[in-house]
């Protein structure tokens, strides 16, 4: 019975409060006024307060919007989004990172970088002997110069052959024996293709091993330009194809890996835009998409990973940095929008006051959706085209309020 006792108006309430408002605004009795007043409940206060304002609108003249600097806009529609607010890292683009291996067994003769050293691409950034380069140095001289035996050999049995052919003509030579020579030439040819590809493959092989310096030594050399991030070697140690010697990162692209709670996930897709902004402070933003999003939620902090590339043509951004991200999440959907400022509180409740006449507003109990900073969805209470009052509207929430007290 107690919870009952305090429940909203029921209808007769409702229609007996509404009498009694319009009776005080109308007789303008200040102390009946406010015994009414203070004997609502809160949300019973805002009740009265639309029943007075469907009852009177509010009239302020011209003259009196000039002085509290009254300004209006109309309701629109427009694509609802709404922003989602998660923390962020930032971290290296593995598009843009090189890890050097040596592609044969050796040991580090010297280093020629260190973390944090810029790099050109083909810059030479180690040196290691490798015994096996030595062998392969060798078999590549000894394939250049069968190429070059067997391309003697073709230019002889080419000779022979041109030759057999005119002898063969005025029947100095028979046209087997022409026809042997021809055979030649072609075997000749066919060993220097072989010859041909053999130092081809070997100079491949000689040449994945980095650039040579001197026989039996090669180098790592960066394929990109970038900054060294790591060096995992040390001169004198040995290495081979498995050691990761040096990692070269390229930082005018990095990647910010947002991560979205469970809660939010749904509300991300892959192209929505993406504003960052470094936890460190400062005003700067940068603005890219999300690219991907994560297959799977993290098991203990249960969030899913949203990646977004930025450019970073100054190097402003670092690994390791911590950011705060804001994703713009598109509902798929159009509404009813109002400048923020037109939106004003009472007792719990959102009221905006739309204009009626030249003089006149009306004050509307709002269903808000998605909320901005700028702007704010109204899902009830509106239609586009509507003007509402924006700046100044504080104004006319207290003449509403002075209304109802029995105020002029």
């Amino acid at each position: 019975m107690r919870q009952a006792s305090k429940a909203f108006f029921s209808e007769e309430k409702k229609q007996k409060t509404f009498d009694f408002a319009v009776a005080r605004s109308r007789t303008n009795t200040r102390q009946g006024a406010k015994f009414f007043w203070f004997f609502l409940s809160k949300k019973n206060r805002l009740l009265a307060l639309l029943f007075l304002s469907a009852a009177a609108p509010i009239t302020i003249s011209p003259e009196q919007q000039r002085t509290i600097g009254l300004q209006t806009a109309q309701a629109t529609q427009r694509q609802i989004t709404e922003p989602v607010h998660v923390p962020g890292t930032v971290g290296f683009d593995e598009g843009h990172v090189s890890i050097l291996r040596p592609l044969a067994p050796g040991r580090i003769r010297r280093l020629l970088a260190q973390p944090g050293d810029s790099v050109r691409p083909g810059q030479m950034l180690a040196e290691l002997d490798v015994p096996s380069l030595v062998t392969a140095q060798d078999d590549l001289a000894g394939a250049r110069a069968s190429l070059r035996e067997a391309q003697a050999g073709v230019a002889v049995a080419a000779d022979a052959w041109r030759r057999g052919v005119l002898l063969a003509r005025d029947g100095s030579l028979a046209r087997a024996e022409a026809e042997r020579r021809r055979l030649l030439l072609t075997q000749a040819q066919a060993q220097v293709q072989a010859a041909r590809a053999r130092a081809s493959a070997l100079q491949l092989g000689v040449s994945r091993m980095g650039p040579v310096a001197a026989p039996g030594t090669a180098s790592l050399a960066s394929p990109i330009a970038g900054v060294v991030v790591s060096v995992g070697v040390t001169p004198g140690e040995s290495v081979d194809s498995a050691t990761v010697a040096l990692t070269v990162a390229d930082l005018s692209v990095v990647l910010v890996t947002a991560q979205v709670p469970e809660a939010g996930a749904a509300m991300v897709a892959v192209g929505d835009p993406a504003q960052v902004r470094l936890v460190s402070g400062g005003d700067r933003v940068w603005t890219g998409r999300v690219v991907t999003l994560g297959a799977m939620l993290d098991p203990h902090s249960r969030t899913l990973p949203a990646r977004i590339v930025l450019a970073n043509a100054d190097g402003a951004l670092r690994a390791g940095m911590f950011a705060d991200v804001t994703l713009t999440s598109d509902r798929q959907r159009r509404g009813t929008v109002i400048p923020a400022e037109a939106v004003q509180s009472i007792d719990d409740r959102h009221v905006a006051f739309v204009r009626v006449s030249e003089a006149a507003f009306q004050p509307r109990d709002l269903e808000l959706g998605v909320e901005r900073p700028d702007w704010v969805e109204v899902r009830s209470g509106l239609k586009p085209g509507d003007t509402v009052a924006t700046k100044g509207s504080f104004a006319l929430k207290s003449v509403l309020q002075q209304n109802l007290l029995g105020g002029n």
